[in-house]
């Protein structure tokens, strides 16, 4: 066999493990992806429902709009827990996981600037399956809500 034909093969196979791995990753959908406004230099929660085909394990976030992106677990969804940081939430097969208002969600620390009602922000998760291999997922946040007017300082009036 010429030395041609051996390379042709070698590049079928990889490619062939190439195709047979990308099945093997997980399907990764976010929605009902969305926050309430927030003001520069203010923490704002965000909100998505997760779904995904194979069990994963979230174990980060990441957004341009912000500092850096907790993780944080509710426990008494009644609105009076605060939540924890944590490091990693599991993410079962076939069985959505709902960050939510008044629940779980993500903390975005220290916005970098104001996030007014019908802006769009990116948030990438990051995911790691049970073999350690990591992926990722990208949700456009919708802001909507009311934005309150922010406290304006006025200079002192003498009469």
């Amino acid at each position: 066999m010429s030395v041609m034909a051996l390379r042709v093969r070698a590049w079928c196979a990889i490619g062939l493990f190439a195709v047979g791995t990308a099945a093997l990753a997980a399907d990764i959908k976010l929605t009902s992806a969305w926050m309430r406004p927030a003001a520069a230099g203010s923490d704002a929660r965000a909100y998505v429902d997760i779904a995904s085909d194979a069990a994963l394990t979230l174990v980060g976030a990441t957004s341009p709009v912000a500092r850096r992106v907790e993780l944080v677990r509710v426990t008494r969804y009644d609105g009076t827990d605060p939540g924890k940081v944590v490091t990693r939430m599991a993410v079962e097969a076939g069985t959505p996981t709902r960050l939510a208002y008044k629940g779980s969600h993500l903390r975005l620390v220290g916005v970098r600037g104001a996030l007014l009602p019908g802006k769009t922000v990116p948030i990438t998760l990051q995911f790691r399956d049970a073999a350690g291999k990591r992926s990722t997922a990208q949700a456009d946040v919708l802001v909507h809500g009311v934005a309150l007017p922010m406290p304006q300082e006025h200079p002192a009036t003498t009469n």
